[in-house]
């Protein structure tokens, strides 16, 4: 995205050329060129921190302009606590692509799944916090999440979350040990959030709420495979403690199979 840059100003007391003629030094006339003017790109994040601000934007005029005088609550339990606790998992998820983005050593190749996720998790947000705005929902989620799924537990220690010292590895690390060792964090952040994708998608009641887990199992499940496909195509290893996102049942859940059988 380019940014227009005025020329620098000559310093105080120069005698700064404009464009036109001058005197040369035969007594003649030289054509003076115009200064040029410079062209200044902005970088990969401040492109990414814009985009993710339009992400919320439309999130916010979905709501504004939403029909919900006198509509009733569409949503049940499952869609609210999807949402909810989709949108807390998506936080950390956007995290770790930061995390990635702001390395310099880092494949291009790479970096691009990582926009991707920081732009496509931060326009679901949006879409949660509406939704659930609309109908008088609050979006915080509370000491436990995925009740709504049968499977309670802890915030803190939700499925697919990385701990703080696996982030801090991820801060620490540099070239393809940050590579592997993101692919690995990702991966299994993903098949959580499918994981619960799929209950929503098949237990849901809200027609935009279903069709949103639905299409997050489908690009989370899709991303899995371009980052394994990433991994085996650079010879990265499978950092140690993680295993082959690719054999895991969560990767092929009840609703994806029943839209392809």
């Amino acid at each position: 995205m380019p940014v227009t840059e005025e020329p620098d100003p000559a310093p105080d007391g120069a005698d700064e050329p404009a464009a036109g003629s001058v005197e040369g030094g035969d007594g003649g006339l030289e054509e003076v060129p115009a200064a040029p003017v410079r062209q200044r790109w902005l970088s990969t994040g401040q492109v990414i921190v814009l985009v993710a601000a339009v992400a919320f934007l439309v999130g916010a005029i979905a709501y504004v302009v939403g029909d919900d005088q006198g509509s009733a609550d569409p949503l049940n339990d499952v869609d609210v606590g999807f949402m909810q606790d989709m949108g807390y998992h998506h936080d950390q998820a956007v995290q770790m692509a930061l995390l990635l983005l702001d390395k310099d050593d880092v494949d291009p190749n790479l970096t691009s799944f990582a926009t991707e996720v920081v732009v496509g998790q931060r326009y679901e947000q949006g879409v949660f916090s509406a939704t659930l705005d609309r109908f008088g929902h609050s979006s915080d989620v509370g000491d436990t999440v995925m009740g709504w799924m049968g499977e309670p537990q802890p915030t803190d220690t939700m499925s697919g979350l990385a701990t703080e010292e696996q982030m801090q590895e991820l801060r620490d690390a540099e070239g393809e040990e940050a590579e592997a060792l993101w692919i690995a964090l990702m991966s299994e952040h993903h098949l959580a959030g499918l994981h619960m994708a799929d209950y929503a998608a098949r237990h849901g009641r809200d027609t935009t709420t279903v069709n949103l887990a639905n299409a997050i199992v489908k690009n989370q499940r899709s991303e899995i495979l371009d980052y394994a496909r990433y991994r085996r195509d650079h010879g990265l290893p499978i950092p140690k403690g993680f295993t082959d996102p690719t054999k895991d049942q969560r990767l092929n859940p009840l609703s994806f199979r029943e839209h392809h059988d």
